[in-house]
């Protein structure tokens, strides 16, 4: 379990969203922060991906190549 420590303004905030959502303070924090860890992943994952193309290690097609490529799949 952890505490957290926040400013009374935040505190205010937090707790009429909780209340607007109909769900207790501690499950609001824990549904923003995991949308929140989930962002940042998808956020480091883009840059490695971007990192990559920019390193031309990784190729890039076209929308008709892949649909060639998803056609044969299917055959």
């Amino acid at each position: 379990m952890m505490t957290l420590n926040i400013d009374d303004d935040t505190a205010d905030m937090l707790n009429q969203l909780s209340q607007r959502q109909h769900i207790s303070q501690s499950q609001l924090l824990k549904n923003l922060l995991t949308e929140y860890l989930e962002d940042m992943a998808d956020a480091a994952a883009a840059d490695a991906a971007l990192l990559e193309l920019a390193n031309g290690k990784n190729g890039v097609i076209s929308m008709a190549e892949w649909e060639q490529q998803l056609n044969a799949l299917e055959h």
